[in-house]
């Protein structure tokens, strides 16, 4: 009969195993003695500034609002734009406004519109977002 022969190659890869195992547990411990959990709630707080930046300190003074902190902004909706006839179809009745500032394109057709537009005609107008894209909702010439 013969005897199991432990060869080099068997007793490396028993080494190298015995190796991973070392270093799997020392990772382990390391993870666990390092371990953030448990923390009060007052050491998890975070604070803002007024500028933005974040410390682990409360302010020292409270925040005064200003004034024009309290001031909504103008609504879009709410302000005529200005805008240029881009292009129009004669055929299929509808075209797009090219906006002066934003050179963004509204569409429109003349049921919308409430008369017929030529195109590098000057209009003022208001607008709504739609599921298609920008889509005119108030319209008149501009002289």
């Amino acid at each position: 009969m013969s005897r199991n022969q432990l060869t080099f190659k068997k007793k490396e890869l028993a080494k190298k195993q015995q190796q991973k195992k070392k270093e799997k547990q020392e990772r382990r411990e390391l993870n666990k003695s390092s371990n953030n959990k448990g923390k009060s709630l007052e050491e998890m707080f975070a604070y803002v500034d007024e500028f933005g930046n974040i410390s682990d300190t409360p302010p020292t003074q409270p925040y005064k609002f200003k004034e024009e902190d309290l001031i909504r902004p103008a609504d879009i909706e709410e302000e005529y734009l200005y805008g240029k006839v881009s292009y129009y179809n004669e055929d299929g009745h509808y075209g797009f406004i090219r906006d002066n500032l934003s050179r963004e394109t509204v569409y429109f057709n003349d049921k919308l519109a409430g008369m017929v537009l030529a195109v590098n005609q000057k209009v003022k107008y208001k607008y709504i977002r739609t599921k298609q894209g920008n889509q005119v909702s108030e319209i008149e010439l501009q002289r």
